[in-house]
């Protein structure tokens, strides 16, 4: 064991070693006969980074799109004048005569002007530099622009945005969380502004917990993502959070305070849910942002109660926070502290003249940050963070019950689970020259989890348990042509509770076939340390428990084999296929057989199999915009539930998983009649849930005299095969529209939605009644309309 120790120790020590050596190597590295730019791009009346725009030296084929900082890096530059000129969708074309010197770098920042496109056909030129020059497999960039022009439940929701993506799904219209490509909720690697979030959802899993006003932009990686990421097994979703509007001063200009703090716009949402206020401004050498939402049925609900003159004997609420603070040092060193709460609470009280219960249900996440960008010169980028991030969960419920005489006893049960997780991390980019890019990086993670179960004094289960994930990346990116593009990576992580080390390594491609078509697929291993305990049969998860991988268990593990075509179409348009392969060599779930008194057998380790195919035709400009996707899915896994040794099918030990969706066809459509109308439609057809048959009953004699007033009181399910059966298909259309308004001045939008306009009864679960001899389907969303005002000041 210690040399495994030592083993894990060399290993970090070499990778930090890496860095060190790249640092120097920058600075003693020759100056070579080609000149290089770099610089930021930022729109001039926000001050907010312009992701993806195309930044090129004109009539030369030279050029780069900037990244999701704004960032744009341009290499091997023969000596020279060019013009340098930025395009954008939506903003003006701007362009800059400069003169390239041999062995020198030049730094340009831009801000450009937004300029009207209504009517235009607009060709997106940073997707079209992206899509010769960047390795995305399996990757979808979405604005807020696409998440709020779509129809949606009360409010604009990143996450149910993406389950209209080809190959991601839910498990019911009650649950935004993501089920992608087969894979669970909690395999999904979720980040704001780089830092993970836990359970990120509030009523049950109806509603994300993020924000959609501040919300920059969403990169979501269905699969094959490269080694920067980690600890998850299925996809990653990076939401970039809004930087604050810091060009405009509205409240105090021309004041002294003016030069230090300001307020450049306040905007706000009224819907049937809830409300929201988002407001930013300057800050001394940057910006701030702060956004807030909060449900207001309780309180309408508490009016109603007033006006009855009856007491309130309810509560539900659930809000969320999120802010950011930016500060220029210079022009190289960039400072960012971000703070985000969520939280979501469920109070009542039952009382009878004898017995009360008081219930009270909390939970939510709370992440603090800090980042430091360090640009020590073109070739290099430095980005070193510290977070922490905590997820409670907390429940406590109090019986009280009243004797004859007027005595009164209680006792109260409490649940209690906490995620407390502390990362830092250092990620270095080298920018070695246009062919060449390495990153390297280290994580070290500290998890603390705790879990608590007791009544009244007695204690059932109270665990503490702390586990330390270290890691360490290499990754680089080649180009040796210009048809042909590599991304080559490897992961090494320590997972304290297990004595080995794990490689994860990872390798991406891009073949441009011909100009406009190019061949692309992935290949990786993938390792996951946390994971929430699933329940084979849940109908419904209101709330996950997260645990550790206890040391008696293998990590989760799986590995991505993915091949696609993608084709770009010209003016917007855009289409990909692929598919894929992913082996599970381990996965657990809960034992249906365990015995409690064992502490070391609360879970089953098994296999899986998932394979399928998705095809996607997107439009991105233009007065109609949107995407048709479909997609197969197939899903298989295996567990030894009896410990005989043997996996066999006629025992249900070989199954379809829960999530196995064998078709899906998604429609979204957008469109703009004019600036001050618009209208949204999206379509979803697939195949439903699968669910463990009711195939009869059978008679359960518990010797009480009720067995023989009562035959069908102790009559109990008698179940067919695992998953062996499977709703009617699923079908569900939405549409929306939207008008500018300005009443009083003030600039704002209505909207108007509607939820399963033709109302179709979509199966969310069968209730047996075995008294009557009927079975009952209960259904899901039903026709359901929304209106909301948003507003801007």
């Amino acid at each position: 064991m210690n040399t495994k120790i030592k083993k894990t120790k060399s290993t970090l020590i070499l990778l930090g070693l890496v860095i060190g050596l790249h640092l120097l190597m920058g600075s003693v590295l020759a100056q070579s006969d080609y000149g290089r730019l770099n610089g930021f791009l930022r729109d001039a009346e926000t001050g907010e980074p312009l992701l993806y725009a195309n930044v090129s030296l004109k009539n030369t084929g030279i050029g780069a799109a900037t990244n999701s900082a704004g960032y744009f890096i341009i290499t091997n530059i023969p000596p020279g004048n060019y013009t340098l000129q930025v395009m954008m969708m939506g903003y003006e074309r701007t362009e800059k005569e400069i003169a390239v010197v041999g062995g020198l770098e030049e730094r340009h920042d831009f801000e450009i002007k937004p300029t009207s496109i209504e009517g235009e056909e607009v060709i997106i030129t940073g997707d079209r530099q992206r899509f010769e020059k960047e390795i995305e497999v399996s990757a979808v960039s979405l604005s807020m622009r696409d998440v709020k022009t779509m129809p949606a439940f009360v409010e604009a929701d990143i996450f149910r945005t993406l389950q209209l993506l080809p190959g991601v799904q839910s498990s019911s219209d009650f649950s935004s969380a993501l089920v992608v490509r087969g894979g669970s909720p909690d395999e999904n690697l979720i980040l704001l502004d780089g830092i993970e979030i836990y359970n990120p959802f509030h009523l049950g899993g109806v509603f994300s917990t993020f924000n959609a006003d501040a919300i920059a932009d969403a990169e979501f990686l269905a699969g094959g993502f490269p080694a920067y990421y980690g600890n998850r097994i299925s996809s990653v979703l990076s939401i970039t959070g809004r930087e604050g509007d810091s060009r405009k001063n509205k409240l105090f200009n021309g004041r002294k305070l003016g030069e230090f703090f300001d307020i450049s716009q306040v905007r706000g949402e009224v819907n049937l849910l809830s409300s929201k206020l988002l407001a930013e401004g300057p800050l001394l050498k940057g910006s701030w942002m702060l956004s807030g939402r909060r449900t207001y049925f309780d309180q309408v609900a508490r009016l109603y109660y007033w006006y009855k003159d009856e007491p309130m004997e309810w509560k539900y609420y659930f809000y969320d926070v999120q802010g950011k603070i930016i500060q220029n040092i210079n022009p190289t060193n960039r400072l960012t502290i971000s703070h985000y709460a969520g939280k979501d609470r469920i109070a009542f009280e039952l009382g009878r003249s004898a017995n009360e219960v008081n219930f009270n249900w909390d939970w939510g996440n709370t992440t603090n940050s800090m980042k430091w960008r360090w640009i020590p010169n073109s070739r290099f980028v430095s980005t070193l963070s510290f977070a922490n991030t905590s997820y409670e969960f907390d429940v406590d419920m109090e019986f009280t019950a009243t004797d004859t005489s007027g005595q009164a006893s209680s006792t109260n049960i409490v649940i209690f689970n906490k995620i407390d997780d502390w990362t830092l991390r250092e990620n270095l980019e080298w920018f070695i020259s246009s062919k060449h890019t390495l990153t390297t990086g280290l994580e070290v993670k500290d998890l603390g989890i705790d879990f608590e179960l007791s009544q009244g004094e007695q204690t059932f289960l109270d665990q503490h348990e702390t586990n330390m994930i270290y890691s360490g990346i290499v990754q680089e990116r080649w180009q040796p042509n210009p048809v042909i593009m590599l991304q080559t990576g490897l992961r090494v992580s320590k997972y304290s509770a297990h004595d080995q080390l794990y490689y994860e390594p990872r390798l991406g491609f891009k073949y441009l076939l011909n100009t406009n078509l190019a061949l692309k697929g992935a290949w990786g291993k993938y390792n996951q340390f946390l994971f929430t305990a699933q329940d084979e049969d849940a109908i419904l998860s209101i709330v996950d428990f997260w645990n550790p991988i206890p040391e008696n268990y293998k990590a989760k593990s799986v590995e991505h084999y993915i091949l696609g075509l993608e084709q770009w179409l010209g003016e917007g348009w855009f289409a990909s296929l692929e598919g894929y392969y992913k082996p599970y060599s381990n996965t657990l779930v809960l034992n249906p057989n365990q015995n409690f008194l064992d502490p070391d057998d609360d879970y089953t380790e098994g296999t899986a199999e998932i394979y399928g195919a998705e095809v996607l035709l997107k439009k991105s400009s233009g007065k109609l915009s949107g995407w048709l996707g479909y997609s197969y899915m197939k899903s298989v896994q295996e567990f030894d539930f009896n410990g005989d040794g043997q996996v066999i099918e006629s025992d249900g030990e070989i199954y379809s998983s829960k999530y196995d969706q064998p078709h899906g066809l998604n429609l979204v459509v957008n469109y703009a009649l004019n600036k001050k109308h618009s209208f949204g439609l999206t379509m979803t057809n697939s195949s439903s849930n699968l669910y463990t048959p009711t195939v009869g009953s059978v008679y359960t004699q518990n010797g009480s005299f009720t067995d023989l007033t009562n035959f069908y009181a102790n009559l109990a399910e008698l179940k067919g095969a695992r998953n062996s059966a499977r709703y009617p298909d699923y079908f569900r259309m939405d549409v929306s529209y939207s008008r500018q308004i300005n009443p009083f001045g003030i600039e704002g939008l209505f909207k108007i939605q509607v939820i399963n306009a033709t109302n179709h009864f979509n199966t969310f679960f069968y209730n047996w009644d075995f008294e009557a001899g009927t079975v009952e389907g209960i259904g899901m969303f039903p026709f359901f309309p929304t209106f909301g005002v948003e507003f801007k000041l």
